[in-house]
C-alpha cells in the first residue's frame, strides 16, 4: 500500500516529462507511476488495466463528479485518479452493461496550482507526458491502491 501524497509526488517526477505518447499513453502513464512509487496488488503482480473505462469501473474505492468529490471531501486529494467521462450511452458497444459513461482519459491530480494535472495526451499542443489545468476533467476518482 501506497499513501496519494506518494503517489502524486511519484506523479511529479521529472522522469516522464516528455516520454511520448506513443510510448506511454495515459493509463500507462497512471500504471508506470504506480509501478514505481511501489504499488502493487495483494499477489505481489503489477496492475494492469484495460483502460480508462476499466480503471474507471474496476479500479476506484469512490468515484464521482468533481462537484460531489468537493462536496464530499473540501477538496479533490492529491493522488487522486481525474477522468473524462462521456455519458453516451455506449456503454453496451464497449463491453459494460451499466450506464457509468465512458471514461475517455485518466490523469492524476498531483499539485495545487494552475496545472495540477498529470497526464500523457496527444494533442495539438502537446505530445506526452505534462501538465494541465483541471478544467477538461469530469469526474474524480479515489484509487484502493
Amino acid at each position: 500500500m501506497i499513501d496519494n501524497a506518494s503517489f502524486a509526488e511519484q506523479a511529479r517526477s521529472e522522469k516522464y516529462t516528455g516520454v511520448p505518447y506513443a510510448k506511454l499513453d495515459c493509463q500507462a502513464f497512471v500504471e508506470e507511476v504506480l509501478k514505481d512509487a511501489g504499488a502493487r496488488k495483494a499477489d505481489g503482480t503489477l496492475y494492469n488495466w484495460k483502460g480508462s473505462n476499466s480503471m474507471w469501473r474496476n479500479a476506484l474505492s469512490w468515484k464521482g463528479t468533481i462537484s460531489e468529490c468537493m462536496k464530499k471531501f473540501g477538496c479533490i486529494p492529491l493522488g487522486a485518479w481525474l477522468f473524462i467521462v462521456s455519458p453516451d450511452g455506449g456503454e453496451k458497444e464497449k463491453g459494460y452493461n451499466d450506464s457509468e459513461g465512458n471514461a475517455k482519459h485518466v490523469a492524476i491530480y498531483c499539485k495545487p496550482g494552475e496545472t495540477p494535472v498529470r497526464d500523457s495526451t496527444r494533442s495539438n499542443t502537446r505530445n506526452g507526458v505534462g501538465y494541465r489545468s483541471l478544467n477538461a476533467f469530469t469526474h474524480v476518482g479515489l484509487p484502493f491502491m
